[in-house]
C-alpha cells in the first residue's frame, strides 16, 4: 500500500476526507441531520473501515451460535449492542440491561399482570357499588387457565411480563416530549422504501419526532426487551426438553393493556393475527399469521415471540402490519430456536426498526426468508437486526434490506454457518423502482450492505444522512445477487459494508455495487478467502471499488483464485474526488473489462481540476482523487474483452508483475491531485487489513 501511494507522491495521510465548513457547496459536515457518530472518523481514515467492520464480525463469530446463545446470559444483548446500539446512539457501553424482575412467591403470574395494568394506568380489579365488578374479571380468567400448568412455566412467564413492564417505563419516558400528531403520523408510515433518495417529498413529522425523542431511554427499554426475550428462551428450553409430553396441551391466552399474552404447547399449533405482547410456543410445527414479534400499536410498543422448536411458518400478507421482529417506538423481538422455518411478509418485517428496534434471531435450521420491502435487517431512524446462526438459508426480497441503513438507521443481517443465498430482485419489472443508470431495466435494490440517505439539495433542502447497512456472513459458499446500490455501497453520508468470512462465493450485481458509492459516503466489501467471482452484468459498472463525488470505496479480497468482471468505470476507479481502492491479496486472479473502459486503477481527469479559479465548486480543489488496483501474489491475468463479440485478449493497460499509472506520468492530465495506480507484485504485505495485535 505504501509503495503504491508513494508512486504518485502520496502517503496514507492523503487518503480520506476532512470536510470544512468553508467549502462552498459542500454540505456542512457539522450540521448534516441524522449523520451517525462514527462517520466523520472513518471518512477521514478510510483504511480503518476494515477494523470497524471486523469488530462487528468478531462479535458475530463469538456470540451468534446455538451454544453461546444457550449458555451465555448476555450473548444476545451483546450482539444487539455491538451490531446496533453502539453505532446508533451514544451513552451505552454494553454492560447489562439491568433486569431485576422479582416475581412474587405466590401467584406470580397474577401479580405480574397486575403490574402490567398499573404501568398502563389501568386497573385489573374493578369495583362498583362497593364490591367487585362481575365482569370483566381478568383474575378469574387467568386463574382458570393456569390450572394444571407447571409452576416453573408460570414463573418464567411472570418474569417476562415484569421485565416488559420495566422496558415499557423507559419507552414512556422516551416519548414524554414527542408531539402526539407527529407520533401517530410516523407510526403509520409504511412506505419509506417509496421515498426518493433525491428528496421530492418531505415528511416533516420525522424531524418533529427527532427533535423531541429521548433516544437513550428508548433504546434502554429496547435492550431490556431483548434481554427479557433471551432470558425467557433460556429458562424455557431446558424445562420443556426434560419432559416434552408434560407440555403437550398447554394453552394460555388472555388480554392485557399492553397486548395479548399467549402460550402454546409442544403440538402443531396455529396462531391467528393479533396484537401480541407475548407469544410463546413450546414446540411443534407451528403456523403464525399476521403480526408476530412486532409492535402492533402505539399502546402496544413491545412484542416478544419465542418458538422453541419445530419447522414453523410465519406469514403476514398485510402491508400495513409489522411482523416477524419489527419495532416502531418500541421493540419487536422474535426468537426461533430450532427447525427449518419459513418467513413471509410484505413490509417492515424480519428485523426492521423505525425509531425503535426490531430483532429476528433464528438459531438453527435451513430457513427461507421472503419479503417485499424494508426488512431482513433494515432500519430508518432505528435499528433492524436479522441474525441467523446455522443452516443453509435463502433470503429473497425486492429492496431496502438484507443489511440496509436508511436515513439515521442501522440495519444488519448476520449469518454464521451454511452456504446461503441472498437475492435482492434485480429486475425492475418485478421489484419496481427502475434506475436510469441501467436503462430503467434494473431495480434500485439498496441491499446487502447499503447505507443510503435522502438528499434534498436539489429540492426542499431537508437532507437526511444515510445510516449504516451491514451484511456479515462468516462461513459457506454463498451466492449474492442484486441490482443497483448494493453489496457494500453508500449514498449521501451513508455507510454500506459487506463482510464474508470465507468460502467460494459468487457476487452478481449491476451498477453502484460491490464497494461503491456516490456523494460523501463509504462503501466497502471484505472477503476473507476462497475462490470468488465478482461479476457486474447488464450495464455493469460503477463497482468493484468505484467512487463518485467524495466517496470512499474499498474492496479487499484475501486469498483464493478470484475473478472480476465489469463493463465500465470499475476495478479501482475514482471519479469526482473519490478514493477507490481494490486490494487483492494472494491467488491467481483474473480482471476483465472492455478495451478502453476506465478502471484497472484509475482516476478520471476533469477539466475543472486544471482551473484553480473555478468559482462554484471549489471544494473539489481540496480533495484528492485516488484510484488503486493492488494485487499481491499469484499469476494474474488482465483481460480486454469485447462482450458483444465474445472476444478477448490480454490487456495492453495492465499486466502481471508490473506497475502503471492512469493518467500516465507523461500525460498532460497527470497531477491535479488526481492519481490512478495499478501495482501487481509477487510479494508484499498490507498490514492495514489485519486487526491491531492480530496475526
Amino acid at each position: 500500500m505504501a509503495e503504491a501511494l508513494s508512486a504518485v507522491g502520496f502517503s496514507k495521510a492523503d487518503l480520506g476526507f476532512r470536510p470544512k465548513g468553508y467549502w462552498s457547496r459542500f454540505p456542512d459536515p457539522q450540521t448534516v441531520p441524522h449523520k451517525l457518530h462514527f462517520f466523520d472518523s472513518l471518512f477521514a481514515e478510510p483504511l480503518r473501515t476494515y477494523d470497524f467492520t471486523s469488530v462487528m464480525a468478531q462479535a458475530v463469530r463469538d456470540l451468534l451460535s446455538v451454544e453461546k446463545l444457550e449458555a451465555e446470559t448476555e450473548s444476545l444483548f451483546k450482539l444487539t449492542y455491538f451490531l446496533g446500539i453502539e453505532h446508533k446512539v451514544g451513552g451505552f457501553r454494553g454492560y447489562s440491561a439491568n433486569l431485576d424482575p422479582q416475581p412474587a412467591a405466590e401467584a406470580p403470574l397474577l401479580a405480574a399482570v397486575a403490574k402490567v395494568y398499573e404501568a398502563a394506568g389501568s386497573q385489573m380489579r374493578l369495583m362498583v357499588f362497593g364490591k367487585r365488578a362481575d365482569w370483566p374479571d381478568p383474575e378469574a380468567e387467568i386463574t382458570k387457565q393456569l390450572q394444571g400448568v407447571d409452576p416453573q412455566l408460570e414463573k418464567a412467564l411472570a418474569t417476562l411480563l415484569l421485565n416488559l413492564v420495566d422496558a415499557y417505563s423507559w419507552r414512556q419516558l422516551a416519548l414524554r416530549n414527542v408531539p402526539a400528531d407527529a407520533l401517530h403520523s410516523v407510526f403509520a408510515m409504511r412506505d419509506f422504501h417509496g421515498h426518493s433518495t433525491d428528496g421530492q417529498s418531505y415528511p416533516h413529522q420525522v424531524d418533529d419526532v427527532t427533535r423531541t425523542l429521548d433516544e437513550q431511554s428508548l433504546y434502554y427499554g429496547a435492550q431490556k426487551a431483548v434481554q427479557a426475550a433471551h432470558d425467557a428462551a433460556r429458562a424455557l428450553k431446558p424445562l420443556v426438553a426434560a419432559d416434552p409430553a408434560k407440555y403437550q396441551t398447554v394453552s394460555i391466552r388472555f388480554s392485557t393493556p399492553l397486548g395479548l399474552v399467549a402460550v402454546g404447547g409442544t403440538g402443531n399449533d396455529s396462531y391467528p393475527d393479533g396484537d401480541y405482547a407475548v407469544l410463546i410456543d413450546l414446540g411443534g410445527d407451528d403456523t403464525y399469521l399476521g403480526s408476530v414479534g412486532a409492535t402492533s400499536s402505539l399502546s402496544g410498543p413491545f412484542s416478544i415471540a419465542v418458538d422453541l422448536s419445530g419447522n414453523d411458518t410465519y406469514r403476514c400478507g398485510d402491508e400495513q402490519r409489522l411482523a416477524q421482529g419489527a419495532g416502531v417506538f418500541g421493540a419487536g423481538v422474535l426468537l426461533d430456536l430450532a427447525g427449518d422455518d419459513t418467513y413471509q411478509a410484505k413490509r417492515g418485517a424480519q428485523g426492521y426498526g423505525l425509531f425503535g428496534l426490531g430483532l429476528l434471531a433464528d438459531y438453527d435450521g435451513n430457513d427461507k426468508y421472503s419479503l417485499d420491502y424494508s426488512g431482513q435487517g433494515a432500519a430508518y431512524f432505528g435499528i433492524g437486526l436479522n441474525l441467523d446462526g446455522k443452516g443453509d438459508d435463502t433470503y429473497y426480497f425486492y429492496g431496502d434490506g438484507q443489511g440496509f441503513g436508511g436515513p439515521g438507521g442501522v440495519g444488519v443481517l448476520a449469518n454464521v454457518e451454511g452456504s446461503d443465498t441472498y437475492t435482492a430482485e434485480p429486475l425492475a419489472e418485478k421489484a419496481g423502482r427502475p434506475d436510469y443508470h441501467s436503462q430503467m431495466k434494473i431495480a434500485v435494490s439498496q441491499a446487502q450492505g447499503c447505507g443510503a440517505g435522502a438528499r434534498a439539495d436539489g429540492s426542499h433542502g431537508h437532507a437526511w444522512a444515510g445510516g449504516l447497512g451491514v451484511l456479515i456472513d462468516l462461513q459457506g459458499n454463498d451466492h449474492y445477487e442484486s441490482g443497483n446500490w448494493s453489496l457494500g455501497t453508500g449514498y449521501w453520508f451513508g455507510t454500506g459494508l459487506l463482510y464474508d468470512g470465507g468460502g467460494d462465493d459468487v457476487y452478481r450485481s449491476v451498477y453502484f455495487t460491490q464497494a461503491s458509492g456516490a456523494h460523501f459516503c463509504i462503501g466497502a466489501l471484505f472477503d476473507e478467502g476462497g475462490n470468488d467471482q465478482h461479476v457486474l452484468y447488464e450495464t455493469g459498472g460503477a463497482g468493484l471499488a468505484f467512487g463518485w463525488d467524495f466517496t470512499v470505496a474499498l474492496l479487499v479480497d484475501k486469498g483464493g483464485d478470484d475473478s472480476y468482471e465489469a463493463r465500465m468505470i470499475s476495478l479501482g476507479c475514482a471519479q469526482i474526488r473519490s478514493n477507490a481502492l481494490l486490494v487483492e491479496l494472494g491467488g491467481n486472479d483474473t480482471y476483465t473489462m472492455p478495451p478502453g473502459a476506465e478502471g484497472f486503477g484509475a482516476a478520471t481527469f476533469l477539466e475543472s481540476y486544471a482551473k484553480p479559479s473555478y468559482s462554484y465548486g471549489p471544494y473539489s480543489l481540496y480533495g484528492n482523487s485516488f484510484g488503486l488496483l493492488l494485487d499481491l501474489g499469484g499469476t494474474d491475468r488482465y483481460v480486454d474483452k469485447d462482450f458483444a463479440a465474445g472476444k478477448e485478449q490480454p490487456s495492453t493497460r495492465a499486466a502481471d508483475n508490473t506497475t502503471w499509472l492512469r493518467p500516465a506520468k507523461d500525460s498532460p492530465q497527470y497531477g491535479y491531485r488526481s492519481f490512478g495506480v495499478g501495482l501487481d507484485a509477487e510479494t508484499g504485505t498490507v498490514p492495514d487489513f489485519r486487526l491491531p495485535g492480530g496475526p
